[in-house]
């Protein structure tokens, strides 16, 4: 575990506990001097051999590290990727006396936080590169804590809706069977829509938690267009009709997608149709230009009243 991030966000913090790693002792000395002049109460190591830096930073709760690049028995980026992997929310940063920008970018793919070059080590420099580096990191560890938090709500949320989703498929399908299509059609009608419509929530649920907490690109297959525009004409029935709107569709193409995912752009893409119009009898026409196999265009036209030139 890391230290506590102890950082304000106008100035570096003090008592802050530092790692210098370079293979040049003087380096050490030198760089050690200008951060205890520029810091309060800082308190500085050194380690001269960077296949030791790891089991210092083992030992001690570093505030940050900073790492020459130029070592013969290790390189700096080489080494920053090795503790960053070990320690993702300690601050690493990169000091080098040669400036390539192919150089830095490396390093900060590799995990650096930021750099500085050698030859621009002052007190000022050192504060403002230790405390943006000491920041940043604050940032991205409380960015990562809040994905986590949403991540598990999401889940809890997707298995919190399946069951009662379930539940009303299951009773609806039984009351299907029990009964009779000539007794009463219309309300076998509607308990048909009722178990398609838990089924697409299902399978919408099911894709989106796959999406955002799986982080997997969502599944596809070849999707029969004109099949999910039915589905979205089924679940706006009701809202089309309070809104005396026409849905129209010539979409007979297929094309490779998500069905679930499909079927939510285009129900959005209709609501927002019919819901800004001022006519009387809002239109939204749906239709599909075929480009190949597996591929079509997908036109979603409307007379509403559309988005202000800028």
């Amino acid at each position: 575990m890391n230290a506590p991030l102890r950082m304000s966000h106008r100035s570096v913090a003090q008592n802050l506990n530092l790692l210098v790693v370079d293979d040049d002792k003087l380096e050490i000395d030198l760089t050690s001097t200008i951060l205890g002049e520029a810091l309060a109460d800082v308190c500085v190591e050194g380690v001269s051999d960077p296949t030791q830096a790891l089991a210092a930073i083992r030992a001690n709760a570093f505030d940050c590290v900073l790492i020459d690049y130029n070592m013969p028995k290790l390189d700096g980026i080489a080494l920053g990727r090795e503790i960053r992997a070990e320690f993702p929310y300690l601050p690493l940063v990169l000091m080098t006396g040669v400036g390539y920008d192919t150089l830095v970018a490396d390093a900060l793919r590799g995990g650096f936080t930021d750099y500085i070059p050698k030859d621009k080590i002052s007190h000022e420099s050192a504060q403002r590169t230790i405390g943006r580096a000491i920041e940043t990191i604050a940032q991205t560890r409380l960015i990562e804590e809040q994905r986590q938090e949403l991540e598990h709500f999401a889940y809890a949320l997707a298995h919190d809706f399946k069951q009662p989703i379930r539940q009303i498929r299951v009773f609806a399908d039984l009351l299907m069977e029990g009964l009779q299509a000539q007794d009463n059609p219309e309300a076998q009608t509607h308990l048909s829509f009722l178990s398609d419509a838990s089924r697409r929530l299902t399978a919408l649920v099911d894709v989106m938690s796959q999406y955002t907490l799986l982080n997997k690109a969502p599944e596809l297959a070849l999707v029969e267009i004109g099949e999910v525009v039915a589905s979205v004409r089924a679940n706006l029935e009701e809202f089309i009709a309070d809104r005396n709107g026409i849905l129209l569709a010539d979409a007979s193409a297929r094309a490779f997608g998500n069905e679930a995912l499909m079927a939510q752009v285009l129900q959005n893409l209709v609501v927002n149709g019919l819901r800004y119009n001022k006519s009387k009898r809002p239109r939204v026409v749906i239709r599909t230009d075929a480009a190949a196999e597996g591929k079509c265009r997908i036109i979603v036209s409307d007379h509403g009243i559309g988005i202000e030139n800028r």
